[in-house]
């Protein structure tokens, strides 16, 4: 997986994203105004033009974006193989499911208890079959033409048809990678600790 994003940065797919994310936001902070002045009605030409061109904004640029994921896919296959992106994203989806579980269940009680978080990145994870139905549903499920990404059938099969260079398979962890792994993950916590209510 760290393939496919350097993948994103050889193909400087990072450079200038930001202005369609603000032209985004900007489109919807402005509708919210005129919700919130009751402007959003069906005979009011601006709110119907701005929900027009949202709707084409958004075609296009998620379409634009599920081309780069493609593109960035296939720098990662092409180095390390089809097999090994597919064996890469399934981890990626499973542990995104399991950190959201166990996230969500230990912000809900610390809150209750009126403690501070435990770092969320070093909590236990167990067999859990909420956790098994959300992944097998994320890497089930099938692109719309919202999607940002392509879904991951569609980038198995596609990553499928790629030459790879068969590199040799690298050991270790990404955890590995990091300097301090402790500082971080408490960082990022207190980050979360902060934006929770009261």
């Amino acid at each position: 997986m760290l393939a496919h994003e350097y993948g994103h940065f050889s193909h400087r797919d990072t450079a200038g994203g930001d202005v369609a994310l603000r032209v985004n936001q900007d489109m919807i902070k402005f509708a919210h105004a005129m919700a919130m002045h009751r402007q959003n009605v069906n005979w009011n030409a601006a709110f119907q033009f701005l929900r027009l061109y949202h709707f084409i904004f958004r075609r296009l640029s998620h379409g634009a974006t599920r081309l780069q994921e493609v593109l960035a896919d296939r720098v990662a296959a092409a180095k390390f193989g089809a097999d090994a992106f597919e064996q890469g994203l399934r981890h990626v989806i499973r542990k995104s499911a399991e950190f959201e579980f166990v996230a969500n269940k230990e912000i809900r009680e610390s809150a209750s208890a009126r403690r501070a978080l435990m770092n969320l990145y070093e909590l236990e994870t167990t067999a859990n079959p909420d956790v098994d139905a959300k992944a097998d549903e994320a890497l089930n499920r099938v692109t719309s033409e919202d999607d940002t990404h392509p879904c991951p059938t569609d980038r198995f099969r596609l990553t499928k048809k790629i030459l790879s260079q068969s590199e040799p398979p690298i050991s270790g962890m990404v955890w590995d990678l990091f300097q301090n792994r402790a500082a971080l993950t408490l960082e990022m916590t207190t980050t979360i600790q902060a934006r929770m209510p009261g």
